[in-house]
Parts: C-alpha cells; sequence; structure tokens
C-alpha cells in the first residue's frame, strides 16, 4: 500500500536515476519518510479492517448456506 502512495512516489522520483528501468540507490530508500499516524488513528484503522474482515467472512457464510437452502430445495422437488 505504501509503495502505490503519492508521497512515496514523488520521494522516490526525486531519487530515481535512468529512463526506461528507473534504479532508486539504497540511500534514497534508507532517506524516505513514512508518515506515522497517531496510535488512535491507527486502531481506528485495525478495528475498521477486522470489521471489515468478519463481515466478509459473514458474507461468505450466508452465501454458502444460500446456496446449500437452494440446493435442498431443487433436490426435493
Amino acid at each position: 500500500v505504501l509503495a502505490k502512495s503519492l508521497v512515496l512516489q514523488m520521494q522516490l522520483e526525486k531519487q530515481t536515476s535512468g529512463t526506461i528501468l528507473t534504479a532508486v540507490p539504497k540511500e534514497a530508500v534508507k532517506n524516505i519518510v513514512i508518515p506515522i499516524l497517531p496510535k488512535p488513528t491507527q486502531q481506528k484503522i485495525a478495528d475498521l479492517v477486522q470489521r471489515s474482515h468478519s463481515a466478509r467472512q459473514q458474507g461468505k457464510e450466508l452465501l454458502e448456506k444460500a446456496k446449500r437452502k437452494v440446493e435442498e430445495i431443487v433436490e426435493k422437488g
């Protein structure tokens, strides 16, 4: 995710060399500034991700339950 961020790309652009295949010197990588969010924000994001994973799992389970129910109905005629 970080590699796709505009901030990181802009930092790397300043440090890269080459035309078609760009190279990033080790020193440039060492100097990349990575923003660290406040702990409450990190926790909020973690909670949202966890809720998202739980909702996705619930959705999968409901879909499987619905498929089994449809198969049951079709088999019984």
